[in-house]
């Protein structure tokens, strides 16, 4: 079952590659003094299985047999692997010389309506932090 073990290696080592940590937190947004970093949430699904055969194959009957299918005899293996990640914005922290706040934002619209929804705070900071 070595294949299943290296199906399994490398579906995790590329799940590995995707929850590098600026994908929890993202790369600093720098506007004048106020600083924005996004937050996400990330989370994964796994699963994989193998098998292995030998010995003949049952003999043909039923659609084989009208089919005229051909069977061979011998030993059998198979293995298969899937993986997948999820990650979706949860909040930004926004700092200025003032401090820090961190906005969440919520779940019940899409990714688009948040961020709009969220703009004009961050375009109220980034002014009263230029005005001073």
């Amino acid at each position: 079952m070595q294949h299943v073990r290296d199906l399994v290696k490398l579906v995790s080592d590329r799940l590995a590659e995707v929850a590098r940590s600026d994908l929890v937190v993202g790369q600093p947004i720098q506007a004048g003094e106020v600083t924005i970093i996004p937050l996400s949430s990330v989370s994964f699904g796994f699963g994989g299985g193998g098998g292995e055969g030998e010995g003949e194959p049952p003999h043909e009957h039923g659609p084989a047999k009208k089919m005229k299918m051909k069977t061979a005899k011998g030993k059998g293996i198979g293995g298969g692997t899937g993986g997948g990640a999820k990650v979706h914005p949860v909040a930004v922290a926004v700092f200025t010389p003032e401090g820090v706040q961190i906005l969440s934002i919520g779940e019940k619209k899409g990714l688009l309506d948040k961020l709009f929804d969220k703009l004009p705070d961050l375009i109220d900071m980034v002014k009263d932090a230029g005005s001073e």
